[in-house]
């Protein structure tokens, strides 16, 4: 009897559920099996497959490439045996029990998670999505060794092997409180670099690429910004900003939703800068599977439904003086 034949079908779920949760515990609750089961099954995954799978590192544990190729192996075979994969019957999204792995910051999930639960919850009851932030620098590799399966992101210069669709675009504008001191309606060159600011990109997640271009912006003009917090969410600026003297520069449409319940300003900006708009993107390996193709679709119809602010809502905005 060769080594692989002492491993069930089961075994390699466990597998991929430690590589997905990263967690034995996790895993464990995820497969409904107790915490010391899932380490025997781990240590026996490790003895057949010669490789430990998954290693401790500062932030975790993490798989190793083969345990990542491995899962990549197992998903191909489930969507087959589910008939997800081509040439599967026709896909059912009420009979679908896919796992769909979402890269999504806090902001873009604020907007868009809502109406795609409500509508899971109709449509596709038993389906299971997970939702992480993560560094859009990666974005291509996580999507190329199967860490995440559709990423919802604004990227610069999204990677040419990767697929994508365009779902809202934004604007990004500056915020204050009502009754800022110095701030009032309209909002200078001048008066953006010298008042301290609240920005997006602290440990763990990296500096935004939002953020980037604005300071990228204001080099060009011979000016720099004075960061005097930095935070992890974006969706925590609004509340500080409201509470402070601190400016921030957010997307319109978490600054809108904002404004419903803080007392906020919202500023045109002083520069010229490019939008933020937010893509989906996933790699060539799920472009064709059934249930990523419902989230596709789901998720385009989501966001081109949005009311987005009528030509005349800039007005609305504080104007640069």
């Amino acid at each position: 009897m060769t080594s692989a034949q002492h491993l069930s079908f089961q075994h390699l779920l466990y597998l991929e559920a430690l590589v997905e949760e990263r967690h034995v515990t996790r895993a464990a609750e995820r497969m409904g099996i107790g915490q010391p089961a899932m380490s025997t099954a781990l240590a026996k995954l490790r003895e057949v497959c010669k490789d430990p799978l998954l290693v401790k590192t500062s932030t975790g544990m993490a798989p190793t490439l083969r345990a990542v190729e491995l899962v990549r192996r197992i998903r191909d075979v489930s969507n087959l045996i589910e008939g997800r994969g081509p040439g599967g019957d026709r896909f059912d999204p009420a009979a679908s029990r896919a796992r769909l792995r979402i890269m999504a910051s806090d902001g873009i999930s604020r907007v868009l998670l809502p109406q795609l639960m409500e509508r899971a919850g109709r449509l596709a009851p038993q389906m299971q999505f997970t939702v992480t932030p993560g560094d859009v620098r990666r974005v291509a590799e996580y999507l190329r060794d199967g860490d995440v399966d559709l990423a919802l992101a604004f990227v610069r210069n999204p990677p040419r092997d990767l697929r994508q669709v365009l779902l809202y675009p934004q604007r990004l504008i500056c915020i204050a409180r009502d009754q800022h001191p110095r701030v009032q309606a309209r909002l200078t060159l001048r008066q953006f670099a010298e008042e301290a600011h609240a920005a997006w990109g602290a440990p763990p997640v990296p500096q935004a690429t939002m953020e980037v271009m604005v300071d990228e912006v204001l080099e060009q003009l011979g000016h720099s910004r004075r960061i005097a917090l930095r935070v992890s969410s974006i969706t925590l600026l609004p509340g500080v900003v409201g509470q402070s003297n601190l400016l921030a520069v957010v997307p319109e449409p978490l600054a809108l939703h904002a404004r419903e319940t803080l007392p906020l300003q919202l500023l045109r900006l002083p520069f010229e800068i490019p939008q933020a708009d937010v893509t989906a993107l996933w790699h060539e390996r799920m472009h064709g599977d059934p249930a990523h193709q419902w989230l596709r679709r789901t998720l385009t119809e989501i966001a081109h439904a949005f009311e987005q602010p009528p030509a005349g809502a800039a007005a609305q905005l504080g104007d640069p003086a």
